[in-house]
């Protein structure tokens, strides 16, 4: 079975709910995170912090494999549950991952090693090229000042002031 939000959303209160915690914030997709699979929007009152949302990519249910998606989940619930929990944003410290291990995920770190169930360069709607060594030297999901403006930026691999933008959708 294929994720969706609403299965995203049973998995994320499931979790929560085996750890004593309820989920009171919306949980919600979010087309513009592409670096960021997932994350608990937090703020914080009177030096009191609470979850406010919950997001996960919409690029992260449309290219990675259902191993990613759990472990993401599995990951911001941490964050969720820990925020629950304490009332203060802890980060990746090792309260986090002690509540990672007792929910039973090991992606404990910043960085989640993602399976992607499509190309990586599918991902990408922008490359820079550069004309001179041929070399693909920038991968980009938006257009950014710098590819606005690309005479100003050069090759680090062979120096030259040769780019060129190539659009791939």
């Amino acid at each position: 079975m294929a994720y969706d939000l609403a299965r995203i959303r049973k998995e994320f209160t499931e979790v929560c709910n085996k750890a004593g915690v309820q989920v009171t914030s919306p949980i919600e997709l979010n087309g513009r995170l592409t670096r960021t699979l997932g994350r608990v929007c937090m703020i914080k009152t009177n030096n009191v912090v609470k979850n406010e949302k919950v997001e996960f990519s919409k690029q992260l249910l449309e290219t990675t494999t259902d191993n990613t998606i759990e472990s993401v989940i599995k990951h911001e619930a941490a964050h969720y549950i820990v925020t629950a929990r304490t009332h203060e944003a802890h980060g990746h410290d090792n309260l986090f991952k002690a509540v990672c291990a007792e929910i039973g995920t090991t992606n404990d770190t910043p960085k989640t090693a993602v399976e992607r169930t499509v190309a990586e360069d599918k991902i990408y709607k922008y490359f820079v090229k550069c004309n001179t060594c041929n070399q693909i030297v920038g991968k980009y999901h938006r257009k950014s000042r710098n590819l606005q403006n690309l005479s100003s930026c050069y090759c680090k691999t062979c120096g030259q002031h040769n780019l060129v933008l190539i659009q791939n959708y």
